[in-house]
């Protein structure tokens, strides 16, 4: 996009309950497009930075009063509100200040809420905005599903371009975390898992069903915490999996960054959970941007994100994951290093922040 066919800029007021130092998935995209916003645009973030849920009580009044002194003021353009929870303010809003421009982003979760009355504060909210950006055309069926206007969505991947180690730290790292876990990579065939750590994951699934199938000298690294992590450990702590299970738990950024690019493969056996979703999926982008395939159960979003570089499996097949994993190291490798770079080249082409910023800019300014 040449500087002549940027959107026109608006001011935008950005407002988020993820923010960094919390961690997961909305708090990365939630950073890094006001990262980028903030280079383009004018942009004022309020943000709420701690995890607990706990926290909205003062926040989202907080918020609305933000926002509604900014409006009255003409001081913003457009209000943006990050994800469904906070979006809940717009019918209000709305009707304080008809005629403005509001814009949220909706994850998929927000529509799989166990409490109705939940949804239906969320999709009366989106409804409200003038667009709603999905992050995935999986989290678009579930916006038109719950009956958001076909008109108002828009879809707006999210960017991937995780820490890169300069070699002589990753050397140093992968030494160290081979010497403590008793791993050597390059000679051993590792598989590596990363994330938050709940059901709809399917890690103690793949750990009851699929590591049986698995040859006995193929090992899996699993990195994060969660409510899974306690049974996790106790399987991988099993007679069966102690010595091809390493179940490092949190893991710091470096050392994150160290095990996507010399693990062999990533694996996501992500399986169906009522009332969960996976709206995208970073992780496998994540390791695929360093050059690690992934291999996937085709559920939810994962077939958007996983369209080349990697690998594919109909949900919950573990025989077919795992005979993709044994077919993966057989490959010569020419076959491999050939895998590794399609991986590698195709989140740097499709998933930019640059481009994403974009997006959102011309979503913004009304010229979608």
């Amino acid at each position: 996009m040449t500087a002549a066919s940027h959107p026109p800029q608006s001011r935008v007021l950005f407002l988020t309950r993820r923010y960094p130092p919390s961690v997961g998935g909305i708090e990365t995209h939630c950073y890094h497009l006001y990262t980028r916003l903030r280079q383009r645009t004018p942009v004022r973030l309020i943000a709420l930075r701690r995890s607990s849920l706990v926290h909205l009580g003062w926040f989202l009044p907080r918020v609305f009063a933000g926002a509604a002194l900014a409006l009255l003021r003409r001081q913003v353009d457009v209000v943006y509100f990050s994800d469904g929870v906070v979006a809940s303010l717009a019918p209000v809003l709305r009707q304080l200040f008809p005629g403005r421009r509001f814009v949220t982003t909706i994850y998929g979760l927000e529509f799989t809420y166990p409490r109705p009355w939940a949804r239906r504060l969320m999709v009366r909210g989106a409804s409200s905005c003038d667009r709603v950006v999905v992050i995935s055309r999986n989290t678009q069926r579930l916006a038109l599903d719950l009956g958001l206007s076909e008109v108002k969505l828009r879809i707006a991947y999210l960017g991937v371009e995780p820490t890169e180690l300069p070699a002589s730290v990753q050397q140093e790292l992968q030494q160290r975390f081979e010497n403590r876990h008793g791993l050597h990579f390059g000679t051993q065939r590792i598989l590596f898992n990363f994330g938050r750590q709940i059901r709809r994951k399917g890690i103690v699934e793949f750990l009851q069903h699929g590591m049986p199938l698995l040859d006995p000298d193929i090992r899996l690294i699993i990195g994060g915490t969660g409510p899974q992590l306690a049974r996790i450990r106790q399987l991988a702590a099993g007679a069966q999996l102690r010595d091809r299970v390493c179940v490092a738990g949190f893991l710091p950024d470096d050392e994150l960054a160290m095990l996507r690019s010399c693990a062999d493969l990533f694996i996501m056996p992500n399986i169906r959970v009522h009332g969960d979703v996976e709206g995208f999926g970073q992780t496998q982008l994540e390791c695929m941007h360093a050059g690690t395939p992934a291999v996937a159960f085709a559920v939810d979003a994962l077939p958007e994100s996983v369209r080349e570089g990697g690998y594919l499996v109909p949900a919950d097949d573990y025989r077919a994951f795992t005979g993709q994993i044994h077919a993966f190291f057989r490959l010569s490798p020419t076959e491999r290093r050939a895998k590794e770079e399609e991986a590698r080249a195709y989140v740097r082409r499709e998933y930019s922040w640059d481009n994403t910023a974009e997006q959102y800019l011309r979503v913004f300014a009304g010229t979608d």
